[in-house]
């Protein structure tokens, strides 16, 4: 890496990390964009709970007329973009075929300026899984531009999902109030590995209703109905 590149890498990742608010860490991230050959950039991601209903976070730079559009014809349902694997470590560029089961979705987004684009897959350290999209008007992407581009693509989104989806976390209290005792984490650790009560008071060589009375604490602590959703729900908030 180039001593340029190497500085813009260094100024944007700490300028990233510092950011406190969704708009500043977007703005930031829409400039880097930019700085890569692209005239706007999208990123979304879906939060570990509620695991039935799972809340979606998009924040975009894309024309307000076709955000309007794809909001209010629910184009997120058909989108290949939303329906990246986490297992993906590629980026997907934007194309007819990428585009085949929604044709009019990539006809529209065509027609919005969106017409080269490229989406990377991205995770953070609990496993949360969100998309960086980089979009333009016209000069189409070249296997050249495409290789140089994946090793930022990559940092970049990875850096993307742990920046906002902390920020995010902090704005909604999701978790910052939730501290589990020593004993407690031990517990439900046991617990998701299998283990009734019983044998966990066995393990532990405590009794059962010791053990029940940590349940119980850790079911209210996590807005729990049950020890199992306790147990799920400290796995997505990354406390066990």
């Amino acid at each position: 890496m180039s001593q340029v590149l190497s500085e813009w890498w260094n100024n944007l990742f700490f300028e990233l990390q510092s950011c406190e608010q969704i708009e500043s860490a977007f703005s930031t991230l829409s400039r880097a964009s930019q700085d890569l050959g692209f005239e706007y950039c999208a990123f979304g991601y879906t939060s570990r709970t509620p695991f039935c209903a799972r809340n979606i976070f998009i924040k975009s730079s894309y024309p307000e007329p076709w955000v309007s559009r794809y909001r209010d014809k629910k184009y997120l349902e058909v989108d290949p973009v939303a329906k990246l694997d986490s297992g993906e470590l590629t980026p997907a560029i934007w194309s007819d075929e990428f585009f085949a089961d929604a044709k009019h979705v990539w006809d529209e987004a065509k027609s919005a300026g969106l017409a080269i684009g490229i989406s990377q897959p991205c995770w953070d350290a609990r496993g949360q899984f969100g998309v960086l999209s980089l979009a333009r008007s016209d000069l189409a992407l070249s296997p050249r531009e495409v290789k140089a581009l994946r090793p930022y693509l990559a940092a970049l989104g990875h850096l993307s999902i742990s920046c906002i989806s902390t920020i995010c976390k902090r704005q909604k209290h999701a978790t910052i109030d939730i501290s589990l005792t020593r004993r407690e984490i031990e517990i439900l650790r046991w617990t998701a590995d299998g283990k009734s009560a019983k044998g966990i008071s066995n393990a532990l060589e405590i009794s059962v209703d010791t053990v029940n009375f940590h349940l119980k604490n850790c079911m209210r602590k996590l807005n729990a109905s049950s020890k199992t959703s306790a147990t799920a729900y400290a796995i997505a908030y990354g406390l066990l």
